[in-house]
């Protein structure tokens, strides 16, 4: 008996013990206190695009389409992140993917898509919203296994329906982008509109597997003369000019602005020009042109996607990776 009851107090004090830690796995997050990972919708949050649709210009072929807001979700993650990506990181995708539309929807407040015609919410052009793919007509175009990857991006939808990302109550500027190389970047050091807490630049260890995080570029030098404004006959080096010269850098170490045959040119204008992949960037003077050792793909702020998935491979669930890229920020469900 009194080892019966011995082992009694034992499995109690067990239980006792293990009950607080089971308690902090929020949403399949072990470890993740509820406090911080997820907060009540505040009041000023929308209904999901108030109807729940969303009208979304298909550039493609150049009409306006209404959809579920989580049905449209499902073209956003097909289309911005690989499919074969852990399922978590497909998860903060889809979150993220949400947040952004959202933050877009006239229903929140937003001012829809300028581009598009008919005045539709948000368009499929990556450049200017976010991109988006059929569903089914990709899934068809994949020929085998192409069900088996729509069936894990609508896991991921559905896992995480309804939840957005807020910071002090309001929609966040849901910004993200494919590798950062190693370090994202502050959202002022690339737009106008002040700092932004939850867009700062952070050290990011997960990316290192992207076939972007390091890259090299030979740009000749009758490309850049052509490329770069002023006069495209002045060779971009030539004796007695100085090498071009890093003018300003952000806090996230890429070029901010550059200066090139006496002129300076902004990192993200010299970007496009030059159609690198990314302005975190060294060179090298060759006799044929400058070399460019690049880090990263994309403007680097916000997400890095294959940071989420290489945090998801060491086993961080979504909301600790959007917590990650986005520090102080709260998840929150849509108001029913």
């Amino acid at each position: 008996m009194i080892q019966k009851t011995a082992l009694l107090i034992l499995a109690i004090a067990v239980v006792v013990i293990l009950l607080p830690a089971a308690a902090v796995t929020v949403g399949g997050c072990p470890g993740f206190s509820p406090e911080t990972a997820e907060a009540p919708a505040p009041a000023g949050l929308p209904e999901q695009g108030a109807d729940g649709k969303v009208r979304l210009y298909r550039a493609d072929c150049k009409e306006i389409v209404v959809l579920d807001l989580e049905e449209y979700l499902i073209g956003v993650v097909l289309a911005e992140m690989p499919s074969s990506f852990e399922l978590e990181a497909l998860k903060a995708q889809a979150v993220i993917a949400r947040t952004y539309a959202l933050h877009r929807h006239p229903a929140a407040g937003g001012g829809g898509c300028d581009r598009a015609p008919g005045g539709a919410d948000i368009c499929s052009d990556s450049t200017h919203c976010q991109a988006w793919l059929d569903p089914e007509e990709t899934a068809a175009d994949w020929g085998a296994g192409g069900e088996n990857f729509l069936k894990r991006i609508r896991q991921a939808v559905s896992e995480t329906a309804g939840e957005v990302v807020v910071y002090r109550g309001k929609l966040i500027e849901a910004v993200y982008h494919s590798t950062c190389g190693g370090r994202t970047e502050a959202s002022d050091a690339l737009w106008k509109g002040g700092s932004l807490p939850y867009l700062q630049s952070v050290a990011c260890p997960y990316c290192k597997h992207s076939p972007y995080y390091r890259g090299e570029q030979l740009i000749p030098f009758t490309r850049l003369a052509r490329a770069l404004p002023g006069d495209p006959a002045l060779p971009v080096l030539s004796a007695g000019q100085p090498p071009p010269e890093i003018a300003a850098e952000t806090p996230g170490g890429r070029i901010a602005a550059l200066t090139i045959n006496g002129r300076t040119i902004g990192g993200p204008e010299l970007r496009n020009l030059l159609e690198l992949p990314s302005t975190a960037l060294t060179w090298e003077v060759r006799e044929e042109g400058l070399l460019f050792h690049t880090r990263g793909r994309g403007h680097g702020v916000g997400l890095c996607q294959y940071g989420a998935d290489g945090a998801a491979r060491e086993g961080k669930c979504y909301k600790e990776i959007i917590h990650f890229y986005y520090p102080g920020s709260e998840i929150t469900p849509l108001k029913p």
